[in-house]
């Protein structure tokens, strides 16, 4: 091996240990939240720490559109999706609203009814840790999830994209969108086993105890985009039936950066003035 070739085999070591750390890196964040009436109840969100940094300034879905979903099948009457109605509950389907059994909702949940994608929408649209889409450990869906302004790469280092899932316990398929719903960058599967455990639980409707909530964070550097219109959210019955929440970061717009910029460039020429006048 050559001078030029062990020097090459080595930058090529670094930038793999480089990736491998970057990977490695667990997307994680403190959600700072008010509860109300406990893990039955509103959980809102304040705002999340990652970094040292605190983000209160979130991005909201506002328009869903469901491509697939399983089914809710074999109805019969009486049934219902709230399990602490004894022997009348219905588990089949694929993705739902869900919410904590005295938490707010923009909507009653979709119980035994096929939701549309309004009602996905009003349920990941808002701050309510406690309105969450609940799927089916058997059933899948695709989805795509529209921001109420685009989500925006910068320099900060911080994630872009948050996630709630409850029980800690499933997987979640994530892919940007443009505006016209078309699939761009990378598909990144957010695995169970890198979840970080969150400082509250939920007991909604679906469930008849309180179960412990875990959370993803993702930036758009890993799903191979600098922006984004929305996501494509995906889950199989291999997911275990992901029951999420979430939110995006918001990052000034660049107009915004720029006029910014102007007025401290102003106020810099001013105090220049200033000073001259006085010397």
């Amino acid at each position: 091996m050559n001078f030029h070739s062990a020097l090459k085999g080595i930058y090529l070591a670094i930038g793999l240990v480089i990736a491998a750390s970057t990977t490695a890196q667990a997307a994680s964040f403190t959600t700072n939240f008010t509860a109300v009436d406990g893990a039955e109840g509103d959980i809102w969100l304040n705002s999340i720490t990652q970094n040292q940094t605190t983000i209160d300034r979130f991005l909201l879905v506002n328009e869903a559109k469901i491509l697939s979903n399983t089914p809710i099948t074999n109805k019969q009457s009486g049934d219902t999706s709230n399990p602490e109605i004894a022997g009348t509950n219905n588990n089949t389907g694929g993705a739902s609203t869900d919410k904590g059994d005295k938490a707010n909702a923009p909507m009653p949940t979709s119980g035994m009814n096929d939701p549309t994608g309004a009602e996905v929408a009003a349920y990941l649209g808002n701050r309510n840790l406690n309105n969450i889409i609940d799927t089916e450990e058997t059933g899948s869906f695709r989805m795509n999830l529209f921001f109420n302004k685009i989500v925006r790469a910068d320099k900060s280092g911080l994630d872009n994209l948050f996630f709630w899932e409850r029980g800690k316990n499933s997987d979640l398929g994530v892919q940007a969108i443009d505006t016209s719903g078309k699939l761009i960058g990378n598909f990144v599967k957010l695995n169970r086993a890198d979840q970080t455990l969150v400082d509250y639980s939920i007991d909604t409707l679906e469930i008849s105890a309180a179960h412990i909530v875990g959370s993803w964070g993702l930036s758009l550097q890993q799903l191979g985009v600098t922006s984004l219109n929305g996501i494509r959210l995906t889950a199989d019955s291999s997911y275990n039936g992901p029951d999420f929440k979430l939110v995006a970061r918001q990052v000034p717009e660049p107009a915004s950066m720029v006029g910014l910029g102007a007025v401290a460039g102003m106020m810099l020429i001013s105090r220049r003035r200033q000073v001259s006048k006085h010397s």
